[in-house]
């Protein structure tokens, strides 16, 4: 269910995907505009293999090279720095123009103009205007030599921007590592002879070296030597005497007179030179930065051993390998046998006629990819980092409570059509008196006909009404996370909706410290001074604390009466008890708007009362922390929620979440939309371009029940 919920949450993000991928594409096209085309020639040589026999049988044959190590040696060496430059030097390459390519502009003109990099003709550089050393590492880069697959031809191939200098390139290194290995060139060949005895002396040499190295350390090894014999006569010396015991006395003072020799000797040899190689690496700073004589004697003593032990073990490798070469020398001069490769060509290159890069296809299927993947990334990011809720799934899953409404932004519809006034009855245009000033966001008035939003209400009056039986249940509360999420709102259209039932309904607000049902019914100020504080404060009685017929004969309203300096002290749950024992026994429904949970401790103390707790969440708009801060209050109150009206989301085809209401197959709505507003809770009043929204997930299930009931 995880796995289903963040792939329908990053194809609700279907935009980013489809942004990455046209920016992916259009990458791919500015490349291929911007990247030279490339042309590849290639020429080919066949390898052989000369024998000559050993006893003068003159045979000469041409053999299969089974081993690939020698096919593999035959490559390396045509990829050699030296030869390139050698290549480089030719007279038919020294006589090409154009063979250095022009620099490629990746940046557009405007921008390049703007950061000032002016594009300049450049003449065609020609091949004698550079130094072979550098001509030819440039060749090295544009040369692939591969081994043709179960055959002994090895292809040489050059890729460049010119077609024709790709060609002479290609001919240039087969013919360069003919005349090399054909003797043509003297100095590139060489006999099995010439490196054993290069390989000899070279082993040789080094033998003599580390002979040389060890034998500057053996006055330090035979000091060493005593030291330790001394050491040993010392300790035998510990278990027969004293120390202030003349023999013990004398042989401690030769101790230390050889431990200063030692010393004196290993600072001799490391400072001589003898084996500087080894200690030019700082080796001999170790024994100096000895804090005592003691440290710095067993720094000397272990040092000196591990170089003579490391010594001995080079000079028997050595002498291993110096004999395993003179060895084969003589075998190889007993013998005269000589073994040696032959190459010719195979076939020289043709001028290509057809790019090779760039790959159109290729290049925008990568685009494509790389637009796919990035425009997942940034997506699973953005569904990572919001914060909001969007879908009746996310809410469901995230807090773990049903949705008993969906509620759809509401745009504004006119009251009345035009010319509809001339076929009202009295009763409607009586009630258009009362509904003129009323909030657009009141959507159950006398004068509209039934509309796809007062259905969302009716959803939401089904839902409830099927948590319990009404008479057990007459009680709904409404309240939010925060400010400006729709809870009036959904308050004021629930009244209205069960009242069309016709069921005697009470409107509470109890809202204190920001009252707005007074408002949303088009109301000043100055006729909120009766309602809850009057009630709470003792100065009303019931009756005389409502406002009867708010809409002609529809619902009553009690509103929050006037301000009081501290109106979290009237909450007095005998008070409230009272209050809401009377509004049931007077009334089929009793609706109750409250304070925003977060914003201040007052619902909590409602909330008990209540049979129905209906918490409003606004879809965009309130963070998912605050929700579950919520849910983690109403638990530790014990104060089960009945549901959520998820308020204020926008309807959109392309929406994946099952967001889908009644407005889905009546999509668009005429008029401007309207939307909540953003200030803080606090006194003064709610934001009037507050919109209205509907639907639920289970519209047709509830609406089955609402019609059996009704």
């Amino acid at each position: 269910m995880a796995r289903k919920r963040l792939l329908l949450d990053l194809l609700g993000k279907w935009y980013w995907l489809v942004l990455a991928v046209i920016l992916g594409l259009a990458g791919s096209f500015y490349y291929l505009s911007k990247a030279p085309r490339m042309y590849s020639a290639s020429a080919s040589l066949l390898v052989k293999e000369q024998t000559v026999a050993v006893m003068g049988k003159d045979q000469a044959d041409e053999i299969n090279m089974g081993s690939g190590a020698a096919m593999s040696t035959v490559v390396e060496r045509l990829r050699r720095r030296a030869f390139f430059e050698r290549v480089a030097a030719r007279e038919e390459v020294r006589e090409l123009h154009g063979i250095v390519p022009p620099r490629v502009r990746w940046l557009p003109k405007f921008l390049s103009d703007w950061l000032g990099d002016h594009e300049v003709e450049e003449a065609p550089a020609a091949a004698s205007q550079l130094p072979p050393k550098a001509l030819g590492g440039m060749i090295g880069s544009w040369t692939a030599v591969e081994v043709r697959r179960t055959t002994r031809l090895i292809d040489i191939r050059v890729t460049h921007p010119s077609p024709e200098v790709a060609a002479v390139l290609a001919d240039a290194i087969a013919l360069e590592y003919v005349a090399e290995t054909t003797g043509d060139r003297s100095s590139g060949r060489t006999s099995t002879i010439e490196l054993l005895a290069e390989q000899s002396e070279l082993s040789r040499v080094a033998l003599q070296e580390s002979q040389q190295a060890l034998s500057s350390y053996q006055r330090a090894l035979s000091a060493h030597e005593e030291l330790d014999a001394k050491e040993r006569e010392v300790v035998e010396l510990k278990r027969r005497y004293r120390d202030r015991h003349p023999e013990m006395i004398s042989a401690l003072a030769q101790l230390e007179g050889l431990k200063m020799r030692f010393l004196a000797d290993f600072n001799a040899v490391v400072s001589s030179g003898a084996d500087a190689a080894y200690w030019a690496g700082g080796q001999g700073v170790l024994v100096e930065a000895a804090d005592d004589l003691v440290e710095r004697l067993d720094t000397a003593r272990r040092m000196l051993l591990s170089r003579t032990a490391v010594l001995m073990s080079e000079i028997k490798s050595l002498e291993s390998v110096f004999n395993a070469m003179l060895t084969k020398m003589q075998q190889v001069e007993v013998n005269q046998a000589e073994q040696e490769s032959t190459l010719e060509i195979h076939s020289l290159a043709s001028l290509p006629g057809e790019p090779v890069s760039p790959d159109r296809n290729k290049v925008l299927m990568i685009g494509l990819l790389f637009g796919l993947c990035g425009g997942a990334g940034i997506a699973y990011g953005a569904v990572s980092l919001d914060n909001k809720f969007y879908t009746v799934m996310q809410v469901e899953e995230l807090t773990g409570a049903p949705v008993l409404a969906a509620v759809s932004l509401i745009a504004k519809e006119p009251a009345a059509r035009k010319g509809v006034e001339k076929l009202l009855g009295q009763r409607e245009l009586e009630a258009q008196k009362f509904e003129k000033n009323w909030d657009d966001r009141i959507i159950f008035r006398e004068s509209q006909s039934d509309s796809i939003q007062m259905e969302m209400y009716r959803v939401l009056r089904a839902s409830i009404t099927l948590l319990g039986p009404e008479s057990e249940r007459k009680v709904t509360l409404f309240t939010s996370a925060i400010p400006g999420e729709g809870k009036s709102t959904t308050a004021v259209n629930y009244s209205l909706a069960a009242a069309a039932q016709r069921k005697r309904v009470l409107l509470i607000d109890l809202d204190l410290r920001r009252p707005s049902v007074h408002l949303a019914f088009g109301l000043s100020s100055e006729m909120n001074q009766k309602g809850v504080t009057g009630y709470l404060a003792g100065q009303d009685s019931f009756e005389d604390s409502i406002t009867r017929g708010i809409n002609g004969d529809g619902i009553d309203v009690m509103f929050s009466g006037k301000m009081a300096p501290r109106p979290g002290e009237l909450l007095n749950g005998a008070l409230l008890s009272s209050l809401l024992a009377e509004a049931k026994a007077a009334y089929d429904v009793v609706v109750l708007d409250t304070a925003p949970l977060l914003a201040v401790p007052d619902t909590r103390v409602i909330a008990p009362y209540a049979d129905n707790l209906c918490l409003v969440i606004r879809a965009e708009y309130v963070p998912k922390g605050a929700c579950y801060r919520v849910l983690r209050l109403l638990e530790s109150g014990r104060t089960p929620l009945s549901g959520i009206v998820f308020n204020g989301y926008r309807e959109r085809r392309s929406m994946i979440g099952y967001n889908y209401t009644y407005g889905y197959y009546q999509y668009g709505a005429k008029g401007k939309a309207y939307g909540y507003g953003k200030e803080a809770y606090g006194y003064g009043s709610e934001n009037r371009r507050s919109g209205v929204q509907g639907n639920n997930r289970t519209a047709a299930k509830s609406e089955d029940a609402e019609v059996k009931s009704a």
